[in-house]
């Protein structure tokens, strides 16, 4: 199985608007399906996470990510990787 969560980054549009009704539409979308919003960022945390993972020793990369690995079991070995 796949992990149980789903990280995107979405280049939101200028329109505060817009902005608005894009959020409402995704969560409620999410909720049709049986899914929750359980984590939410104002910047692009995958590419932050990216940088970071560049710039620590690889050890401490590997152990960040069994730290999460062991929150979701149920994930297949390998799909963690930045």
């Amino acid at each position: 199985m796949k992990s149980p969560v789903l990280t995107m980054v979405i280049k939101q549009p200028k329109d505060p608007r817009a902005r608005q009704l894009l959020y409402e539409q995704l969560t409620h979308v999410i909720s049709l399906y049986g899914g929750s919003v359980t984590a939410m960022s104002h910047e692009d945390a995958v590419t932050l996470c990216e940088r970071l993972a560049e710039r620590l020793p690889d050890e401490e990369v590997e152990e960040a990510r069994q730290e999460v690995a062991g929150m979701y079991p149920e994930r297949e070995p390998g799909t963690l990787k930045a």
